[in-house]
This record gives C-alpha cells, structure tokens and sequence, in this order.
C-alpha cells in the first residue's frame, strides 16, 4: 500500500510541475487575452489576474493601459512565443512567456508573468515593449493631459 502512495504522489508532483503542460497553459491564456485585448475587453482581461496583480493595479488602470496600448499599437495581429521561462520558489510556480507580437501599428515585445499552475494558473504581469512607444503621437490624438497621465505599460511584475 505505501508504495502505491508514493507512486500516487510521484505521479502527482510530476504533473504538477510539468514544463510542457505550464506552457501549454500558458500559451492558452495568451489566446484568451489577445482576443478580448483585440475586443477592448479589459474587464474579462483583469477578471483573470492574479490577486497579486490586483493589488498593484485597479480595474480603472486596466482599462487605461488596454486602451492607451491600443492607441499606440492597435489589435494583435500576429504572436509566436519568443522565450520561456519557468521557476518554482517556495511552492509558488512562476511562468514567463516571452512573444514577438506584431500589432496592426507595429511591433512589440509581450512578456506575461503566470502565477500557478493548472487551472490555478493566472496572470500577474503583462509588459509590452515596442519602438512604437518612441515615436510621438498623431498631433489630432495628442493633448498634454492625455500625456500626464499616461499609464505604464507595465503595472505589475
């Protein structure tokens, strides 16, 4: 009997700490944020953040950060995993994709921060980089309130 315990928990502990399944999953929650990013849906992008990411930034402050990203950059057309990365520190398993993303303005560097594993998986972090943020607004889209308060396009990592 102990030893199918063991067995159990050997089985167990592997699929809990299963690379190809973390980026599996991943790379699925990636899907679901690029389409509801394209939709303009920052409620359904902040309902699946982690507590974590909720304690750094507002519903308020998504909904910024979707929208300003969208005005510089545009809907994702494209995306393919460009790096991974995954740790596990004191229990807490820690997932960073890394996509090369092409928006319909240009490109951008995406780096998703995942907490968790399995269904328990959830976002903690979203960081997007791309040249475009260099290049000066459209004189019709620019006013200097706007630019104040401008979000970070990264607000928890």
């Amino acid at each position: 009997m102990p030893i199918r315990i063991l067995a159990a928990l050997a089985a167990l502990f592997l699929a809990a700490c299963n690379p190809m399944a973390q980026v599996d999953g991943a790379g699925e929650q990636i899907a679901r944020f690029h389409a509801d990013y394209n939709k303009g849906d920052a409620v359904a992008l902040y309902d699946r953040t982690a507590p974590e990411f909720r304690e750094v930034t507002t519903g308020e402050d998504m909904q910024a950060l979707v929208e300003t990203i969208a005005a510089r950059l545009g809907k994702v057309e494209s995306s393919d995993r460009d790096g991974i990365n995954i740790s596990s520190d004191n229990g807490q398993t820690i997932t960073v994709i890394t996509m090369a993303s092409q928006f319909e303005q240009g490109e951008a560097t995406e780096t998703f921060t995942f907490l968790g594993t399995g269904d328990d998986m959830a976002l903690a972090g979203w960081n997007v980089d791309s040249p475009v943020f260099a290049q000066d607004l459209p004189a019709e889209t620019t006013n200097e309130a706007d630019l104040a308060n401008e979000p970070e396009a990264a607000l928890a990592e």
